[in-house]
């Protein structure tokens, strides 16, 4: 088992003593069913009830003038005032909590209308954008951006920025030029983004958190950190409907929803309207000028929005006095010098760069030097097992989900099942690669693991949720042969073309098979299905390479020959409802919700050449699990209990059937009558020991 931290105490919110040892549930039997002798692995609930959720212990709170409202009156709320230490700094962050500066009604009318348009992004596709903390996607959407609001949500976000929450930035910290930078609304929901490592807002003045919901509805949330030691250190801010966090950008804060759902809005400021449209930070420039470390690695991220040259001298002045940021920017722009920066590669200053930085403690640091020693980068770095695994060790238990990952996957290589604990800790996170390594291991049973498709199922859904090509092509492959869901070859087909635009061989693979056979209702098309094939066979799928040849004498001799697809609205339009529809079903595309032809034609206009495809909506959605096929021994348990009752309207006297038996009939009497058969029909689906030995179809390739 593993214990993170400290048991919590009275001020956490998990119980004062947790279990000695995990409950083997599911996780206790082997890959027979039977229980285990040898400890088995706790599952994601087990592990998450074994973090503390300390909160903060603010002092006695005092009362705080508010800025005048909409009636020009001045209205006093609560402020509950904290500090905590700046980690690997001198000096104190400070943070406010102001209590019930929203009303329900306006915090319940936000949370609506942002809600709204949040589902309609992410069912575009464009609510995930990569963080620029770590790379995952945002599941967010932009309010405001250059201090201009969205048209969409500008009539109802206006009123309260401009009356209540820009004043308030403004009295509290003394600046009467602040202005609204941007703002955006986010959700940690399951199946999504879980995890906000701990970071600095560098560029912004001041930050506004508002919480949206009561804080019953999620576990975790919102915390602040005092020193690398997360589980030590990390206190989480308690913040109910209409409650406001307040504080600047040297913070050290982050997000970690471990049960539940959250969805908050936040809003950046800067200190003046002009550096709101050049996108700098001149707060910076009166602390660089006293070289103080923090100002100068500040005014380096300021100046590289213009000249990247200028920033590397003040970069380099912060890195002298070993600022931990800088030294891990630094060595991030010479190993991989920024796009049309100037800047020279550099192998040796950035790993000279990242050895400080992880010798000071910097977790990032430790991550990202601790995973490239474990690869080696021929030419640039050696390899370094050891050390590799020891800075992935440190950066582990400082709660970094990269390097969890890594280190699972390396210490499962080397045939230690440590690494699948390490994975799970990860997948607690949301990291989309450890969900997916997690649910090849439910899917193969390996490592004591039970064979379980359902938690295959649900992993695979959360990596491909999060855009990641390899699940979305492992779950497109269930899906066409219904391994363990109800078959759908439209919706998997989807996939592999997700999959395929996102870069993963088997995708590429899979979505030229389908293209080559017409799968899931789409249009033969061989051209376009040697194209993905060659693609993969580039990538080193070994086999596309061997399939091209297949591929080949296919699009040689097409039969039925390329189609003609629309190019233009003018098209469109030119075709009837029939014509349109036919279209659609051969495009694969769902036109069950079209009434009107203008709503086929706008149907089919998503779909142009030169248009971006909407995101599908199927990682999102629930998969059906197939219902669960009856063992041997129950069938004859019905057919003697069948035979009984014959008997026994024969004058025959027989043993009731007693109530768990009835039940265990009634889904196979159900199934056999929508197969049409009898009951006895089911004896076909006995699957024998060689039958479940054998592979699944190797139509379409699943990744391991």
């Amino acid at each position: 088992r593993i214990m993170y931290g400290a048991p919590a105490g009275s001020d956490g919110r998990i119980p004062a003593a947790p279990p000695t040892s995990f409950s083997p549930g599911i996780h206790g039997k082997g890959l027979d069913g039977k229980a285990n002798s040898a400890p088995s692995w706790p599952s994601i609930d087990q592990m998450v009830a074994a973090v503390p959720v300390r909160p903060y212990a603010f002092e006695a709170p005092k009362s705080f003038a508010g800025p005048a409202g909409g009636n020009g009156v001045q209205y006093g709320v609560l402020e509950y005032a904290g500090s905590i230490p700046k980690p690997h700094a001198s000096g104190e962050a400070k943070f406010s909590l102001l209590k019930g500066v929203l009303t329900d009604n306006e915090a319940a009318q936000l949370l609506s209308m942002c809600s709204q348009i949040l589902s309609e992004e992410i069912g575009s596709g464009r609510a995930r954008d990569l963080d620029s903390v770590d790379g995952r996607p945002r599941f967010a959407v932009d309010i405001a951006e250059f201090g201009v609001l969205s048209s969409k949500c500008a009539p109802d976000v206006r009123p309260l920025v401009e009356t209540a929450l820009l004043p308030l930035v403004r009295q509290k910290y003394d600046c009467p030029t602040a202005s609204l930078s941007s703002a955006y609304f986010r959700r940690f929901v399951p199946e999504e983004r879980r995890f906000v490592p701990p970071h600095y807002e560098h560029g912004s003045f001041a930050v506004l958190v508002i919480a949206l919901q009561e804080p019953t509805s999620y576990t975790g949330g919102f915390f602040v950190q005092g020193s690398g030691k997360a589980f030590m250190d990390r206190r989480f801010i308690q913040l109910n409907r209409g409650d406001i966090c307040l504080f600047q950008y040297d913070l050290y804060h982050g997000v970690d929803v471990q049960e539940g759902s959250q969805l908050e809005l936040v809003l950046h400021f800067k200190d003046s309207p002009q550096a709101v449209a050049d996108g700098t930070c001149p707060w910076y420039w009166s602390l660089a000028k006293e070289n103080h470390p923090a100002g100068l690695y500040g005014h380096a991220l300021s100046l590289a929005v213009q000249n990247y040259f200028s920033a590397k001298e003040f970069l380099d002045k912060a890195c002298e006095q070993d600022h931990v940021e800088a030294l891990y920017t630094a060595a991030e722009w010479c190993w991989e010098p920024p796009t049309e920066s100037g800047l020279q590669e550099s192998s040796a200053s950035a790993v000279a760069l990242w050895r400080r930085a992880a010798e000071l403690g910097h977790c990032r640091s430790r991550s990202r030097y601790g995973g490239l020693l474990m690869q080696g980068v021929p030419g640039r770095l050696a390899q370094d097992l050891w050390e590799g695994k020891r800075l992935l060790r440190l950066a582990f238990e400082q709660d970094d989900p990269d390097a969890a990952f890594h280190l699972g996957h390396a210490l499962l290589q080397d045939g230690d099942r440590d690494g699948a604990t390490k994975l799970l800790a990860a997948c607690a996170k949301g990291h989309p690669r450890a969900c997916f390594q997690v649910a090849e291991m439910y899917r193969e049973g390996q490592f004591q693991f039970p064979k379980d498709v359902q938690q295959s199922i649900r992993y695979t859904k959360w990596a491909a949720h999060q855009g990641d090509g390899q699940a979305l092509s492992n779950l497109g492959h269930m899906l066409i042969n219904g391994m363990g869901v109800v078959k759908d070859e439209a919706k998997a087909v989807r996939l592999f073309r997700h999959a395929a635009k996102l870069g993963a061989a088997e995708g590429m693979l899979n979505y030229g098979l389908a293209l080559l056979r017409g799968s899931g209702g789409v249009k033969v098309d061989y051209q376009e299905a040697l194209e993905w094939a060659q693609k993969s066979a580039a990538l080193g799928h070994g086999l596309a390479h061997q399939q091209l040849s297949m591929f080949f004498n296919a699009a040689k001799h097409p039969n039925p020959p390329a189609r003609c697809v629309p190019s233009s609205m003018e098209e469109l339009r030119s075709l009837g409802v029939r014509e349109l529809r036919d279209l659609l079903r051969l495009e694969g595309i769902d036109f069950s919700d079209c009434v009107e032809k203008s709503d086929l034609i706008a149907r089919a206009a998503l779909h142009l050449p030169g248009v971006a495809e909407p995101w599908d909506a199927a990682p999102e959605h629930t998969v059906l699990l197939e219902p669960k096929k009856l063992s041997k021994e129950d069938i004859l348990r019905q057919r003697a209990q069948a035979a009984a009752s014959k008997l026994s309207g024969q004058g025959y006297d027989t043993a009731p059937v007693n109530a768990v038996d009835k039940g265990a009939q009634e889904p196979a009497v159900k199934l056999g009558e929508a197969s049409g058969g009898s009951l006895f029909q089911e004896k076909e689906q006995i699957p024998t020991a060689k039958q479940e030995g054998e592979p699944p179809p190797d139509v379409f390739e699943l990744v391991d």
